[in-house]
């Protein structure tokens, strides 16, 4: 009976610290500086809708005024946002890369 306890509480503890990791940044967005250049090549994107607690997350590791103002500069990307859905004026945050490239959008 006390293995099947301890079993139960290692799992309960791992599951915890699984899914504690998993909330401290739910976005992949460790290579920034590698995410903002992927903007000016990339040809698409898939946009991804955040709210206001994620989006401040994202604000961490995404200058907002950098990552809008370099996909403005990418016309592809643009039209990709609009047909989604979104506007430029409501991405939050950029993770990725060229070939793999999300935008999230408020």
């Amino acid at each position: 009976m006390n293995m099947i306890k301890i079993i139960a509480l290692s799992a309960t503890l791992l599951a915890g610290a699984s899914t504690a990791a998993l909330a401290a940044n739910p976005y992949d967005v460790m290579s920034g500086v590698s995410s903002l250049g992927a903007i000016q090549e990339a040809f698409g994107a898939t946009v991804q809708k955040v709210n206001m607690n994620e989006a401040h997350t994202l604000s961490f590791d995404n200058d907002l005024a950098s990552v809008q103002a370099r996909v403005q500069g990418n016309p592809r990307l643009v039209e990709t946002i609009e047909r989604q859905g979104y506007t430029v004026d409501q991405i939050v945050g950029v993770s990725g890369k060229e070939t793999g490239l999300t935008l999230y959008a408020l």
